[in-house]
């Protein structure tokens, strides 16, 4: 063989060697840990007077090194967080002291132990074990939402097909409500699982009552019905033609009571459906009873408040106001309240139907009354939350929304809630009316009123009426 042929050959085979080696030396080089950015921590979730979830955003760090303490400088940490290293993009933070301020951040951690940038710092209290926990409200975007009740953070969204003017009622740890897309629903209180919808035939914008052996739902079509707990029909009754249904029922001593857009006032029995009797007013009934003492108490379109006899339908008397009320009476201290499209809410003594006072909003009240401690809360078509002297009447306070309040107030554990048709679900001081926080959704919140679920699973909700509440 040729040496100089020897030779370019083995030049050839050197070369690509080096180059070979060359490359895997560039790759060797390159093979830095994966580049990633300062960590966002997000807000925490799953808060329990002992416990609570940090959470983050996931970037791609081969971990994160999580920082808690009781101080925003950190010079207080919690035993075992002083970092305590984690991998996925949540923490679970348990036997806690309650009512105990929290704070945490983040430093994301590469493949070769490199350290970013701390986070931005979530601060977290752990609430009082007998607070509110949850507050949960309808909305014309067609969802029913549950947002945190010390924050107004939100914790789940359950969308249905249809508006939702119905407010929740809990029971056993279900949460039922209507929507327009005429169905009934039962979901878990707690996850917003869903466990059945019953099919009403038409549009649910009345809000469920639940009595010992069923729960009981108005629908839009004119038609009553008994649902079973497991969400098969125990009875329907059509109590009046198509006359429409908006009235919410009310449930006591084994009977449910509903107004109808036919006039009447009506009375079933709860276990069977069957009607029991029948009470005229003037005109449509869009209010919602209440039963205190024996007696059945209704507003009218006809300008009149009326008391019923519970048990027979008998008129004990009633009260004209100055325009049509489709506000539902609450019961408190043997004083009815009822608020008036003539702008004023009334305070008339439960068993004669005498006026004790009445005093004047800047608009109409739909708005059903609250009343909590003496003073009493309802909100008025001119945009404002208000707390009257349950004694006098004297306004204590109001305080405005951007839109009308006809949602009717939740009060507990110090704070009064509404919704407004500015989309949002306000939380309000019960002492002063400022506003504590504001909660968005994505419609108008119209008919829909908040319900509370507390801790130790107390469910409130608006009024204070009698043998209902």
């Amino acid at each position: 063989m040729n040496p100089t042929t020897l030779f370019s050959k083995k030049s050839l085979l050197l070369a690509g060697l080096g180059l070979i080696l060359l490359n895997a030396c560039k790759k060797e080089n390159s093979a830095t840990a994966p580049p990633f950015t300062v960590p966002v921590a997000l807000e925490a979730t799953n808060i329990t007077p002992v416990s609570f979830t940090a959470n983050w955003e996931k970037d791609g760090a081969a971990s994160y090194n999580l920082y808690v303490a009781t101080d925003s400088n950190f010079a207080n940490p919690v035993s075992g967080y002083n970092p305590q290293s984690v991998k996925p993009d949540s923490a679970i933070l348990t036997g806690l002291p309650s009512n105990k301020d929290y704070f945490y951040k983040l430093v994301a951690v590469n493949s070769k132990g490199e350290l970013s940038a701390p986070s931005n710092i979530i601060h977290v209290q752990t609430p009082d074990p007998t607070a509110d926990r949850f507050v949960y409200i309808g909305s014309e975007d067609k969802n029913l939402y549950c947002f945190y009740a010390g924050t107004g953070a939100k914790v789940w969204t359950f969308a249905t097909s249809g508006d939702i003017e119905s407010s929740a009622t809990i029971s056993g740890g279900v949460l039922y409500f209507g929507s327009s897309d005429q169905r009934l629903y039962a979901i878990d209180a707690v996850t917003g699982v869903k466990q059945w919808g019953f099919l009403a035939g038409g549009a649910v914008l009345s809000s469920p009552t639940v009595g010992t052996d069923g729960v009981y739902i108005a629908s839009y079509s004119g038609m009553m019905f008994g649902v079973n707990k497991n969400g098969s029909q125990k009875w329907s009754a059509q109590p009046s033609g198509n006359s429409q249904l908006m009235s919410s029922p009310a449930y006591s001593n084994g009977i449910v009571y509903f107004g109808s857009k036919d006039n009447n006032l009506y009375a079933f029995d709860a276990a069977s459906g069957t009607k029991l009797w029948t009470a005229a007013t003037g005109d449509s009934i869009n209010s919602s009873p209440a039963v205190s003492n024996g007696v059945v108490y209704v507003g009218s379109s006809d300008k009149n408040a009326y008391a019923f006899d519970a048990v027979t339908g008998a008129l004990k008397w009633k009260y004209a106001t100055g325009d049509s009320i489709l506000s539902s009476p609450t019961i408190s201290n043997g004083i009815l309240y009822v608020g008036s499209f003539d702008g004023k809410m009334y305070a008339l003594d439960a068993v004669t139907g005498a006026i004790k006072w009445s005093t004047s909003t800047g608009g109409r009240i739909g708005s059903s009354p609250t009343v909590s401690n003496g003073v009493v809360y309802a909100g008025s078509y001119d945009n404002k939350l208000y707390a009257f002297d349950a004694v006098t009447g004297a306004i204590k306070w109001s305080t405005a929304t951007g839109g009308r309040i006809l949602s009717s107030p939740t009060v507990s554990n110090g704070v009064v809630y509404a919704g407004s048709y500015d989309n949002n679900l306000y939380a309000f001081s019960v002492a002063t009316g400022a506003v504590k926080w504001t909660a968005a959704t994505g419609g108008t919140i119209r008919l829909a009123s908040p319900t509370v679920l507390t801790f130790p699973g107390n469910v409130i909700m608006p009024g204070i009426s009698g043998d209902v509440q």
